[in-house]
């Protein structure tokens, strides 16, 4: 009895030619060859391994490549180029090899694979064949984390021939977003990409229309989640990413219009996350989100507070643990970083007197320039942030152009207070912009709070009841 053996296959670039001599032009391939066809992938098993797709270098020269650019170049989407992007060219995202380059390879692969795809139907049926193995790599449990990153963002820079977004990509994206089976990290790439499409629908109302049940339960969902102090960083990220998405996808409707008034004043969510609230109102909210403007502008106002509060707290408690922490910055005997040793100063010998150039004064501290600088505890780039904070809830009470911002939606009278505000958040931002250091901050704070009531005046309230007697006494 003879062993059978397989048949050597064909090199993918003849299979290809034969394919498309026997397919009808137009139509659909006949049901026994669409078998033949299936039966080919073996080969695409035993090309996985093949040493001449080790890496996308090497993807780029090999002949299969050219043979499938030209089919699709010409119009044609067939069972051999699905099964070249599906065996050979779209499985190297997963592959050790590339995993230096991944997101250069990643981009390419759109780039070199279908930005050249002229014909509607080709483009389509191609983008289709990337996103369902993408979906399914995102999704594979066993793949590699960063391959499954990686999987998702390519879905989101899938594009149609406007170069915009690509429209069935959309609601893949969403339902990755808010899927908790799916690792943290893809959730957030699949948000990056919803918000791609959100942003390439800004001004479209038709784009707008589509989107809107699309993404609207995934802000939603995500806001809903962001409750609490201490939210992971990929909770925040989130949040703040869907309440940017909001302002592109037309006036803000009632329901999340609440939500996002919610969000603006919860102490307990994160500063940056309120300020984002505060931007989404300010540009998308309208007589229809049914709002209280008045009650929203004071909640942006103590916003802007409870942040600049925050970063000296933060500085404070630095501060403190530096002097009575015991940190190995600080000087022997728990004095602070920078002050001599008694009996010691920069003009003053040991044993007594002054050293030359020096003259002595009461403190010790005689030449200017020897003094220990103004500590920045506020580091430059926590300046930098409040000053962005700061301009974004301007904003979001009336913009520059007095064009857009909750002021607009209250009555005429009620409108100067709200915009005497904005101002003032909009000079703190500028000031502190320019001159990013600790005590600009801090007097920034001082001067946006709110002037403490005035205590009771003991000797006014002594003579009131002084002279309700003497008027008794005279009647």
């Amino acid at each position: 009895m003879t062993e059978r053996t397989s048949p050597m296959p064909f090199p993918f670039d003849i299979r290809l030619r034969l394919l498309r001599c026997i397919l009808p032009a137009r139509g659909a391939a006949p049901a026994a060859l669409m078998v033949m066809v299936s039966c080919m992938p073996a080969a695409f098993g035993q090309q996985e391994d093949d040493a001449r797709f080790s890496n996308w270098n090497k993807i780029e020269t090999a002949a299969e490549t050219r043979a499938f650019k030209d089919a699709v170049t010409a119009g044609g989407f067939d069972a051999a180029a699905r099964g070249y992007l599906e065996q050979i060219a779209l499985p190297q995202l997963a592959l050790e090899a590339n995993r230096p380059t991944i997101e250069r390879i990643r981009k390419r692969m759109r780039e070199y694979l279908l930005a050249g795809i002229s014909d509607a139907k080709t483009l389509d049926e191609a983008s289709k064949t990337f996103l369902a193995f993408m979906g399914a790599l995102a999704a594979n449990g066993e793949a590699d984390p960063v391959a499954r990153v990686n999987a998702m963002l390519l879905i989101g820079e899938l594009q149609g021939q406007d170069r915009r977004p690509w429209p069935p990509a959309a609601p893949v994206l969403a339902a990755a977003a808010v899927n908790p089976d799916l690792p943290k990290a893809v959730r957030v790439a699949a948000v990056v990409g919803l918000g791609r499409h959100v942003d390439g629908a800004r001004g479209q109302a038709e784009a707008q229309q589509r989107l809107m049940p699309i993404v609207m339960p995934v802000v939603r969902t995500i806001l809903a989640a962001a409750k609490g102090a201490d939210q992971p960083p990929e909770i925040e990220w989130s949040a703040a990413r869907c309440l940017a998405m909001l302002p592109a996808l037309g006036p803000l409707p009632a329901e999340p219009a609440a939500e996002v008034v919610r969000i603006l004043g919860d102490t307990m969510c994160a500063v940056n996350v309120r300020v984002r609230a505060a931007a989404a109102l300010g540009l998308a909210a309208g007589a229809d989100s049914k709002i209280d403007a008045a009650a929203a502008i004071r909640g942006i106002e103590a916003v802007g507070i409870d942040g600049l509060d925050r970063d000296v707290a933060a500085a404070d408690r630095i501060l403190l643990e530096r002097q009575f922490g015991g940190g190995a910055d600080q000087m022997p005997g728990g004095m602070p970083p920078g002050m001599p040793p008694p009996g010691f100063g920069p003009g003053f010998m040991p044993g007594g007197g002054t050293a030359p150039g020096f003259s002595a004064s009461p403190d010790g501290f005689t030449d200017p320039s020897l003094q220990p600088p103004v500590e920045q505890l506020i580091p430059r780039e926590v300046c930098r942030r409040a000053a962005w904070r700061l301009n974004a809830l301007a904003d979001a009470i009336l913009t520059e152009d007095r064009k857009r911002g909750l002021s607009t939606l209250l009555p005429e009278p009620d409108r100067p207070p709200a915009e005497k505000l904005a101002q003032r958040l909009r000079r703190a931002a500028i000031e502190l912009d320019a001159t990013p250091e600790d005590p600009v901050l801090r007097q920034i704070l001082e001067e946006l709070k709110p002037a403490p009531a005035p205590a009771p005046d003991a000797a006014g309230e002594a003579e009131a009841p002084a002279a309700a007697a003497s008027g008794a006494e005279s009647q």
